[in-house]
């Protein structure tokens, strides 16, 4: 008898769930989980020494890589694997939920935090970051504004100083000019009670996200520049960096759970789910903390976040990920310690940097004089715990899979005596049984596989599941299930 590893409900009972109770360093592919590697540092002895508040990755008209990473007094760039101070002294407030924003817009990069003023990095020619304004030649940078985006041509701003439900935006492809009304440059105040601007998007189209409010922003030109249309009139997101995006999919935290944006409609794709399980799983002490990223490779919308089982927690690095495959519209979890996800380019420059793509350098077939090497590779990166540059390039983390609990027979006990896992590796099994869903579950010990690809159990209860992990730094590719040796027992 064979039983699939389901898609994974924490939000639903154990018993009768049509999907895996459990799913840890792993994600959905189609019709199987793949395996989520660790993080492996790159930045040596090199770190931001506290943690990241917002990060960033781009690439300039050359081809080359510029990342940047802020914290709460300093902006780091990442060149080679070494993190240099572009921009030091800085204030971000008392209150923790101050994070800072970088877009790009075209040659330049833009960096704001609400507290100090905004800030610019002109790729190729910059060696620190310079107060915006000092390139403005028509009208006034808005004085301090937390985030932005680039919509159409136009370098949009949200979160302006006491006007924390103001949207400003530069002249059409200029970001010197700020005079409403010269070079289609404006301002807009976003009307009723949803709260201040925490995140807005990029694109043909733009999202301004709220905190309880969701405006997309359309260009039309002429007087009026852009068309406001609200699209969530109760429903915002909790923080900004709560909020990523791969292309037009937009995906956000708001105070009731995880949604994704598709097109003009606010999608629930966390109810019934995963909701109330991150809910209870979150450590609200360090909920600013939570920050989410795509990984566009695998398709994956990912939230990193500090969880309530990291009891130790005193500085916020959070712990975990919640892992969305927008594709396959299936969730699992993963165990990492970091302060930050972001996508980043890495130009594998070094030795030591190519070490991310192979310990052995005779195994890699690539010309090392191509551009493969300098032209930047966009990864699913991170500043880990160590506040180090990383990505997730390492070996397996411990996998951990469990089917949904079922009775095997109808109305009657089960004697189960062998399990075998059908996961192209070797890997170790455990029985979770219960006669009664009133009764505690009795675990059998850990058996590994033999050489026929059985693992030896020996367990009798009316309620199964099966637990199988993967050990840390296993090769392997798919997990899919288990097929089970189980005859009927008595009805007790």
């Amino acid at each position: 008898m064979q039983l699939p590893f389901g898609e994974w409900l924490p939000d639903q009972p154990d018993n009768l769930n049509p999907g895996a109770t459990v799913a840890t360093n792993v994600y959905h592919a189609q019709t199987s989980y793949k395996p989520v590697k660790g993080l492996v540092p790159y930045s040596g002895s090199s770190t931001v020494t506290q943690n990241a508040k917002g990060a960033g990755s781009f690439r300039d008209n050359t081809n080359t890589v510029f990342t940047f990473v802020g914290t709460k007094d300093n902006i780091y760039k990442l060149t080679s694997g070494t993190f240099t101070s572009v921009k030091g002294s800085l204030t971000i407030s008392g209150t923790d939920t101050d994070f800072f924003t970088f877009t790009q817009f075209g040659q330049y990069i833009i960096a704001s935090n609400g507290v100090n003023a905004p800030m610019y990095y002109l790729m190729g020619t910059s060696t620190n970051f310079a107060t915006l304004q000092s390139i403005a030649t028509a009208g006034t940078v808005p004085a301090k504004f937390r985030v932005s985006g680039v919509i159409r041509d136009f370098l949009v701003t949200g979160n302006i100083e006491n006007a924390k439900n103001k949207v400003a935006w530069s002249g059409i492809n200029d970001i010197s000019t700020w005079e409403a009304g010269v070079s289609s440059s404006d301002t807009q105040v976003l009307p009723g009670s949803g709260g201040q601007v925490v995140a807005i998007t990029s694109g043909e189209i733009g999202y301004v996200f709220r905190q309880n409010q969701i405006t997309r922003m359309d260009f039309v030109g002429g007087n009026v520049v852009f068309r406001f249309s609200v699209i969530s009139p109760n429903r915002g997101a909790v923080y900004g960096q709560t909020v990523c995006q791969d292309n037009r999919q937009v995906f956000f935290y708001a105070d009731d759970g995880f949604f994704q944006i598709n097109g003009d409609q606010v999608l629930p794709i966390g109810a019934e789910k995963i909701n109330r399980f991150f809910e209870s799983d979150l450590n609200k002490a360090f909920t600013d903390r939570i920050t989410a990223a795509v990984d566009p490779f695998n398709t994956l919308a990912i939230w990193l976040y500090p969880s309530k089982n990291n009891a130790g927690n005193t500085t916020g690095v959070c712990d975990r990920l919640l892992i969305y495959n927008y594709v396959t519209q299936k969730w699992s979890i993963a165990n990492v310690q970091a302060s930050q996800i972001f996508e980043q380019f890495v130009s594998f420059n070094t030795v030591e940097l190519m070490d991310l793509i192979s310990e052995n350098l005779d195994e890699i077939n690539i010309s090392l004089d191509t551009p493969y090497w300098t032209a930047g590779h966009l990864r699913l990166g991170a500043i880990d715990g160590n506040f180090k540059a990383a990505i997730f390039s390492g070996t397996n983390l411990e996998a951990e899979l469990e089917t949904r609990e079922q009775e095997i027979f109808p109305g009657l006990r089960a004697n189960i005596t062998g399990i075998r896992p059908i996961v192209d590796a070797v890997a170790n099994v455990t029985i979770k049984t219960r006669d009664r869903l009133a009764d505690n579950v009795t675990t059998s010990t850990s058996s590994s596989m033999n050489d026929t690809g059985i693992s030896p159990v020996r367990q009798s209860g009316r309620y199964f599941r099966a637990n199988v992990k993967v050990p840390a730094g296993t090769v392997w590719s798919h997990a899919q299930g288990i097929d089970l040796t189980a005859s009927q027992g008595g009805s007790r």
